[in-house]
């Protein structure tokens, strides 16, 4: 049987509330199709399609991470430029030019801001080398969340410790995404800085040139990068997201509850890796010498300063990302749930427009005043 709510008052009233029935048989239906003016809700007892946990984290965390990367591209791209050791001639004009052109805020004729332009060139400038960030993005992710999910459940089986769980997952996610990650990162990084103008014509030179080797410079410290972060990133965020739940007795936090330990632990993991981020840039960007050798000589040149070069833009970059990425993958998981498997905390995550009710909103929007 299958019932069809429609509005009692079918001779244009807008103020019945109250929905009338027309029932009908139909063999095998378990549904219930309720059709009010703004919206149409299915409710089944046995739903067409319904994701196990493993898939839902996966599809929510690929989601997450493609979104969090286009977000903070710009800041990437800044990060990119201030790194590199040999800049072409176009980076050279470009560096020269924010220096030039500073951008200063005042109030009551006093400067309060002083900062670089940079966007000197329009937003449009920043936002090189997008397309490679997330063609690049999507699979990366979802191998290291497929990684992620299936070392867990193995772990979890065996009765490792949730910490060590926790670790060991991440960091065979970050290996074995990295064989992904890194041609899409060399390609997208000789683009921003000016060496090459666009993604697929940038992969087309460097594998004429240097062969499909060239498309993984900057693996090792990619590597050597990525796991200590990622470990730190994830092991921090989850540890203090359980304090806080403690203490306060949630089961689930607000969204800017997570906003915060994202940022925060994202911050962190920068700040200790930001020597090995360097490294991976300039060897992505040209530099043939190995690791240990365009470390030595940043401090050579700048001192132990010339390790943190770009510091400011990936802290904010990774503080900004793992925020979003914490957030937006919390907010996957819940949308990704059926709608009966929902609890109350789950809609913490949801905008609270969503909840209200949009009954004739339509019909004020073109009611003439």
């Amino acid at each position: 049987m299958v019932t069809l709510n429609l509005p009692a008052n079918q001779a244009n009233s807008d103020s019945a509330d109250e929905p009338s029935e027309i029932a009908f048989s139909r063999p095998a239906a378990a549904c219930k199709f309720a059709l009010m003016p703004t919206q149409l809700l299915v409710e089944s007892a046995d739903p067409i399609l319904l994701l196990s946990d493993t898939v839902r984290h996966v599809c929510a965390g690929t989601a997450a991470r493609t979104m969090a990367q286009a977000i903070i591209h710009p800041i990437d791209t800044v990060k990119t430029r201030l790194q590199v050791t040999a800049p072409a001639l176009k980076l050279q004009r470009w560096q020269q030019r924010i220096k030039d052109n500073p951008l200063d805020l005042y109030v009551a004729n006093r400067r309060v801001v002083h900062t670089r332009n940079w966007l000197i060139r329009g937003p449009k400038d920043v936002y090189r080398g997008l397309t490679g960030a997330v063609l690049g993005t999507i699979p990366t992710a979802m191998v290291y969340f497929t990684t992620y999910e299936w070392c867990k459940t193995r772990l979890e089986a065996r009765g490792a410790p949730s910490a060590i769980t926790h670790l060991a997952s991440a960091s065979a996610g970050a290996v074995m995404s990295a064989f992904i990650r890194v041609p899409t990162d060399t390609i997208k990084h000789r683009v921003q800085a000016y060496m090459e103008t666009d993604v697929f014509l940038g992969a087309r030179h460097i594998v004429a040139s240097e062969g499909v080797r060239g498309l993984y410079q900057g693996l090792v410290p990619t590597l050597m990068r990525d796991v200590p972060e990622i470990a730190i990133q994830f092991a921090l965020y989850e540890k203090l997201r359980k304090v806080v739940e403690s203490r306060r007795g949630l089961a689930k936090l607000h969204t800017w509850e997570h906003l915060v330990l994202g940022g925060f632990s994202g911050a962190c993991a920068a700040t200790a890796t930001m020597p090995l981020d360097f490294a991976k840039t300039t060897i992505q960007c040209g530099s043939s010498q190995p690791v240990r050798q365009v470390l030595k000589a940043a401090v050579q040149q700048h001192g132990p300063a010339g390790l943190f070069r770009g510091m400011t833009p990936r802290v904010c970059q990774t503080a900004i990302m793992s925020a979003m990425f914490f957030t937006l993958f919390e907010f996957w998981k819940a949308q990704l749930k059926p709608h009966h498997h929902r609890g109350t905390r789950d809609r913490l995550l949801e905008p609270k427009i969503w909840h209200k009710r949009r009954t004739h909103v339509w019909k004020r929007q073109f009611v003439q005043q």
